[in-house]
């Protein structure tokens, strides 16, 4: 079967109608030739007459056939075949998509699989003969090339392929797929061969990407021809930290905590007695062990102390097996050093009650946990809530509006708010709580006590005992008479429940921050809440659980190799609102660049958006402020690799479906294979332009000795005419 490479030439062939149109114009054109005698027509017999009109049909043939030689040649045809030498065959485009994965430093009795895949490429890159060219794919690369252009020296090529490295940084197979479609697109050569060397994972091969192309696509033409060449086809064995999670806690220096890791077992066989320690910084301050059967998994809880304020480097870590890299996950956490509270109150009996059980004279100290103010209404301005970690307003009707954009863009930005209502319900109209989509207050008229309570809250956490917090109700619940609160919404969550149904203590979020409203006010007008024993701890609890930056304890979960966008409204915020420009240091301490930009509105307000654009190790990553640490960024290894199952027959066909590779142009190889005489075998066809052209030539000689033979008979013609003539 014959293809043409630079099909469009062939319009050319269209010229071989000049030389018939010129001969078919001579033909009908008359011509008067003068002569004195008769003699001359005499002289012409028939067989003359005959050889003129046969090398006029000659020529025309010859001139036809060397303008579709040359068009042909130009086309660059090649004949599918296995004949003809090897300086004779069709050129070569090659793409080596080499896996360097994290899975590709697992190893066999024959070195590790990057190292192997290493030589397999090698020995494809010494196949590369004159015209061939070639790129390489590296997974870490991508979504570039790690060549963009094409090589066509092999020692240049090989020299690539051995400064590969191992990455930790995960991209699948489909991936490259996508990438080497587009440069066998830029190839005019004959032959067009993909080289996929991996461990041959079924979550390295397939992409979990949403963005997968349409089944319907075909990516690549029907001359593309696909090897795959798995180098491992056995499941390893592996114990991985799936992840690590601290629930919402009240974080002060000497509270507890839980830290919840998850162990999964990715092997075939069982373990028991596996040793998952847990690190705050670089102290081992726990260690479980866990018993799991294959593919299991299970959440192993560490009950922990907060040894100071601060930021805190977490490190869950399982002990040694055959798959390292996911045998560590990095978290951290945020304890704010104090707690500082304004209390902004209407008059001095809104505020007492407050005061009394944030205990003003103990919380000057500069270890205390709580440092209060005691502020009026008029003090309350953008200076004095940069320094505010938390915001009590008792007894405030209303505020004006300059006063209500300020608190608005405090709680946006992170800060916290407690609200406690004013007696006075005939004048009150709290207009400003509508900045949070907070509904309008609704007033009860009816006797209450406290009926059930959010148990699972973390503002709970340490107030009752394991018996009483099984318990439905509260010792000594408030006797309350009326209440002003907000109905029931999807902005409003109910943490303490009355026996009317309505909430007596009740959140809400905006933006960064948090709103915690009681509905009855600080005093004992409609209750007498602030003469009983739980609102003293109750105050406390909600100024410590309101003032937990949840932002900073919820980081994303950043992954090696990976950019690394970090928004200023994830630091803490009394941080954030004095932080000048950040700067970045790997787990080594080591500075790594990073870009800024402004991002103004979204709901955590105006912020500086930070991108660092690829991570390489992982680790505990530091912003600082100056000489300050700003935040703790975890960066993990990507989990995709941690599941070693080797890539079954449908993953792979499902795979080829997506990328249109067909049956006849797909072989999967052994790892024992040998992969020179694999590439041999795939490079078939000649490339005839050559030949075609050697052809023309020679037509082009013959077409001139038939002309110069009819120049020269005319010529002796005619002198001999001319000489009877006289």
């Amino acid at each position: 079967m014959m293809t043409f490479l630079n099909p469009f030439v062939l319009f050319g062939l269209a010229a071989a109608a000049i030389p018939v149109l010129i001969h078919l114009f001579n033909v009908r054109k008359l011509r008067t030739i003068e002569f004195s005698t008769l003699t001359f027509l005499k002289e012409l017999n028939k067989n003359k007459i005959r050889r003129i009109k046969v090398r006029q049909w000659l020529l025309l043939a010859l001139r036809t056939l060397l303008i579709i030689l040359i068009v042909l040649a130009f086309s660059r045809p090649a004949l599918q075949g296995t004949f003809g030498t090897a300086a004779s065959r069709a050129s070569s485009t090659i793409v080596i998509v080499l896996d360097n994965t994290a899975s590709m430093g697992l190893h066999n009795e024959q070195g590790t699989f990057l190292a192997q895949a290493k030589l397999k490429a090698r020995a494809i890159a010494a196949t590369m003969q004159e015209n061939d060219e070639a790129y390489l794919l590296r997974l870490s690369d991508l979504p570039l090339a790690t060549t963009e252009e094409p090589l066509r020296d092999p020692s240049a090529l090989a020299e690539r392929i051995d400064a590969t490295e191992l990455s930790m940084r995960y991209r699948s197979i489909e991936e490259a797929l996508r990438v080497t479609s587009r440069l066998l697109g830029q190839s005019r050569n004959f032959n067009k061969e993909i080289y996929l060397l991996t461990d041959g994972q079924r979550s390295t091969l397939i992409s979990e990407a949403e963005d997968r192309p349409n089944s319907n696509d075909r990516l690549f033409d029907p001359s593309v021809r696909l090897f795959l060449l798995p180098l491992s086809g056995t499941q390893q064995e592996n114990v991985a930290v799936e992840r690590m999670e601290v629930p919402p806690s009240l974080l002060q220096p000497g509270r507890p905590f839980t830290a919840r890791v998850t162990v999964v077992n990715h092997g075939t066989a069982p373990i028991s007695n596996h040793v998952v320690t847990m690190k705050i910084g670089a102290a081992a301050v726990m260690q479980k062990s866990v018993t799991l059967g294959a593919g299991e998994r299970t959440t192993v809880e560490f009950p922990l102390t907060v040894p100071n304020a601060g930021f805190l480097p977490l490190t869950a870590e399982s002990e040694d097996d055959a798959f390292e890299p996911d045998n560590r996950y990095y978290s951290s956490l945020f304890v704010p050093p104090q707690v500082a509270v304004a209390v902004i109150a209407a008059d001095p009996v809104s505020s007492r009650y407050l005061l009394t059980a944030l205990g003003t004279a103990g919380s000057a100290a500069d270890d205390a946990p709580v440092k209060v103010r005691s502020l009026t209404p008029s003090q309350l301005s953008p200076s004095m809530l940069a320094g505010q970690d938390v915001i009590v307003l008792s007894g405030l009707n209303s505020l004006s509006a300059g006063q209500t954009d300020d608190l608005r863009k405090y709680i946006t930005a992170g800060g916290a708010l407690l609200f406690f209502p004013s007696p006075d319900t005939l004048n009150a109209d709290y207009r400003y709580l509508s900045e949070w989509n907070i509904p309008a207050l609704l007033r009860v008229t009816a006797p209450a006590g406290i009926a059930s309570m959010d148990r699972q809250s973390p503002l709970f956490r340490g107030m009752f005992d394991a018996d009483a917090g099984r318990s439905g109700t509260v010792t000594e619940s408030p006797q309350i008479q009326q209440t002003l609160a907000p109905p029931p919404s999807a902005s409003v969550r109910t943490v303490i429940t009355l026996s009317t149904g309505v909430p007596l203590l009740w959140q809400s979020r905006s933006g960064n921050g948090t709103i915690l409203g009681f509905a009855v006010p600080a005093t004992t007008a409609w209750s007498d809440l602030p003469l009983k024993g739980l609102f003293v701890p109750l105050i406390f609890q909600s100024v410590l659980y309101s003032a937990s930056p949840a932002s900073v304890n919820t980081l994303p979960a950043w992954s090696v190799g990976e950019p690394l966008e970090f928004s200023t409204a994830l630091l803490p915020r009394r941080s954030a609102a004095s932080a000048g420009a950040l700067r970045f240091v790997d787990a080594a301490q080591r500075d790594i660049p990073a870009v800024s930009y402004s991002r103004s509105g979204g709901t955590m307000g105006p912020s500086v958006i930070y991108n660092i654009e690829r991570t390489e190790a992982a680790g505990h990553y530091t912003a600082y402020a100056a000489r300050d640490t700003a935040a703790l960024l975890p960066v993990n290894v990507s989990r995709m690799e941690s599941d070693g199952i080797p890539a079954a027959k449908s993953d792979i066909d499902g795979l080829r479906g997506r990328v249109g590779i067909g049956d006849d142009a797909f072989a999967q190889l052994s790892p024992d294979a040998d992969i020179v005489s694999t590439v041999m075998e795939s490079r078939f066809g000649i490339e005839l332009w050559r030949y075609f052209l050697i052809a023309a030539l020679l037509v082009a000689l013959a077409e001139m000795a038939v002309a110069r033979e009819g120049n020269q008979q005319g010529t002796a013609g005619t002198r001999r005419s001319g000489r009877k003539d006289a």
